[in-house]
Formats: structure tokens, C-alpha cells, sequence
């Protein structure tokens, strides 16, 4: 076998054992030693002189297309061998190159992209994303332009913005192709659980519970279908009970895991504020009989909730109701506008002073 064609073998990545055994504090007696580290690194370096002399060869010998891809294979060997620094700078030097077409440009963002979310880091992941927001701004086909909104969307999502994801991904529900960043299913489960928490009810018939694309892979998500279904069917003691079978899979992913609290959260606002809006009031006993859970335990829940002003009602201890308080959204609105409008003529005066110096 060739040293090129080892390019394409499964590889053991020495900066990423030196960051995980650094992370875990791995020290096994099975554990590589920092020589045998730095054969690999060896070799590697080898491969990878032997993609640049392909390269070189590419700008003698042939045209702009193979030179592109002789490239694109230095690339790609330095993100699965390689540091994130080095991987980035093979991918900088692709995008480079002259005469490079959008889709071109818009494939190596890509790669670049997923390099950076594999090492953590978003704020880069981010800035590629914009960068190749622009570059299709001036054109691309529709398959590159759906694949970006998945890659956006999930980088929302890693970083806990869940709105702006939820409306991506559910956009992306019919389109999918990024299958080397999850597979459908879970694309459809980062869908759902998103989307309960913003869609309206009959958008969420329409696009989640009804949807032929989600109904297509619901027997591989049962756990996520059922949270929505019983969500939608106000059947909150189930919706509770598939939400404790639901944290197990939110642990095992790699997008959600880091925010399971946060969503497991809002899942439970979600479902005591939809059973709220029903009442005026209601006692705590019906409605700890309606969430199958103590009242006691209730008690807290609604008050935590309550009290960082995630839920409009208030809690008549020694009656033991809950009394809901639904805002006045049209005097809020004015309210809002007038502070605004207070705040705007401040700026105002505050810039005539300067100016007037």
C-alpha cells in the first residue's frame, strides 16, 4: 500500500490523546507513552510530506481541480491526524486557492466548522458559519444552502440557544443530508425537543406530531414522540414519566448533553404553564393529581418556577390554591414603549450636551 492511500486508514490523533488523557487524568500503565506519541507524530508527518509533494506534483502536471483536491486531501488528513491549529490552516490554505467556486468554498467552511465543534471550540465554529453565510450569499446550490442552516443550527444548540436552533432545525426536517454530523433520528429528536419548547400548539400538529417525515423514524424515537404526543394530549402524568425516560437519552447525545438541566428545565415550565393557562385557579391537590406527583413536591416546584418569574400565578398557601396571573400583554406593551421612549429622549439630550461642546 501506497503512503497516500494510508490516508484514508483509521487514525490515532496525538494531540487528541495528549488533550484527553490531559482532561481525564488518564494515566494507565496501557496508556501511550510520549515516545510512542511522537512516532506517530512521525508518521504522520510522513503521510502528510507525501500529500504535498502530490500537491506540488498537481501544479506542474495537471489543472486547478486536481490541485484542489490534492489539497483538500492534506486537509483532511491533518483533521483526523493533527491539532485543531494545524487542521484550520490546512483548510485556510484551501480556501486560498484561485479560481474557487462558492460550492467549493462553502464545502471547506464546512469542514472547517465541524473541526471546530469536535475541539469545543464554538466561538470559531461560529465565525466559520458566518463566513460561509456570506460566501453563499453570492450564490450556491440549494443542497449546500440547506446543509448550512443544519450546521448553524446545530451550533446554536450547542451553545444553548435553543430558539434560534429550534427554527432551523425544524426547516431542516425535510432536507436533511448532514449525516456526518448525526443521523436522521437524531436530527428529528434535536427537532422536537426544541420546538415543543416554542412552536405554537398547531404549528406543532402540523410540523412534529403530524409530520410524514418524523412519523417516517418515530418507531427509533419512541421516547421523543411520546413527550410530544402527551404534551399535546394534556396527559401531563404521562408527559412526566416519559420525561424521566427521556434524561438517560438527553446524557448519552453529544449536542444535548451539556444542557440537559437547562432543557429538562423548561420542559417542566412548559408543561405547568400550558396546564396554568387552562385556570383561573385550581387546587394544588387536583393539580398534583393531574402531574401524578405529591403536593409537597409541587409545592416547591411551582414556587422555584414562581419565583424566578417563569410562571404568571401565585400560590394561596393556607387555601392551597394556585391562583394564575395572566399579564395584561396590551398595557405591558405600552408600558414597555413608554420606557423606551424615556430612555431614547435621554440618549437624545445626553448627545446635544456633546454635541454642543
Amino acid at each position: 500500500k501506497s503512503e497516500t492511500d494510508k490516508k484514508d486508514e483509521a487514525l490515532l490523533n496525538p494531540s487528541l490523546y495528549r488533550h484527553l488523557q490531559s482532561t481525564l487524568s488518564y494515566s494507565s500503565p496501557n496508556a501511550l507513552t510520549e515516545p510512542n506519541l511522537a512516532t506517530l507524530e512521525s508518521h504522520h508527518e510522513t503521510i502528510l510530506a507525501h500529500l504535498n509533494d502530490a500537491v506540488t506534483k498537481a501544479k506542474d502536471e495537471a489543472g486547478d481541480m486536481e490541485v484542489l483536491h490534492a489539497n483538500m486531501d492534506i486537509a483532511r488528513y491533518s483533521a483526523r491526524s493533527s491539532s485543531k491549529e494545524s487542521a484550520l490552516k490546512a483548510y485556510d490554505t484551501v480556501l486560498a486557492l484561485p479560481k474557487l467556486s462558492v460550492g467549493k468554498k462553502l464545502d471547506a467552511h464546512l469542514e472547517m466548522a465541524r473541526v471546530s465543534s469536535f475541539w469545543n471550540d464554538y466561538k470559531k465554529m461560529k465565525g466559520v458559519l458566518d463566513a460561509a453565510a456570506k460566501v453563499i450569499a453570492n450564490g450556491g446550490d440549494w443542497d449546500r444552502r440547506n446543509r448550512l442552516k443544519v450546521y448553524q443550527a446545530l451550533s446554536f444548540l450547542l451553545v444553548r440557544d435553543a430558539e434560534s436552533a429550534s427554527e432551523l432545525l425544524v426547516e431542516g426536517i425535510a432536507t436533511f443530508s448532514c449525516s456526518e454530523l448525526c443521523t436522521y433520528p437524531e436530527f428529528i429528536t434535536y427537532a422536537t425537543v426544541t420546538n415543543l419548547l416554542y412552536l405554537k400548539r398547531t404549528e406543532l400538529k402540523k410540523s412534529i406530531i403530524d409530520g410524514s417525515e418524523v412519523l417516517q423514524v418515530s418507531k427509533e424515537i419512541p421516547v421523543v414522540i411520546q413527550l410530544a404526543n402527551t404534551l399535546y394530549d394534556c396527559d401531563y402524568k404521562a408527559y412526566l414519566h416519559t420525561l424521566v425516560d427521556l434524561q438517560p437519552h438527553l446524557v448519552a447525545n453529544r449536542y444535548l448533553q451539556p444542557h440537559v438541566g437547562y432543557l429538562l428545565r423548561e420542559l417542566h415550565v412548559l408543561a405547568f404553564q400550558q396546564f396554568l393557562d387552562s385556570y383561573q385557579s385550581v387546587t394544588l391537590e387536583s393539580m398534583a393529581k393531574s402531574f401524578g406527583v405529591g403536593t409537597e413536591f409541587l409545592d416547591v416546584q411551582l414556587s422555584r418556577f414562581i419565583a424566578a418569574g417563569r410562571l404568571t400565578a401565585k400560590i394561596d398557601k393556607y387555601g392551597g390554591v394556585v391562583e394564575t396571573n395572566r399579564p395584561d400583554w396590551k398595557n405591558a406593551r405600552y408600558q414597555d414603549m413608554i420606557q423606551k421612549g424615556d430612555l431614547l429622549l435621554n440618549r437624545i439630550q445626553k448627545l446635544g450636551r456633546v454635541v454642543d461642546l
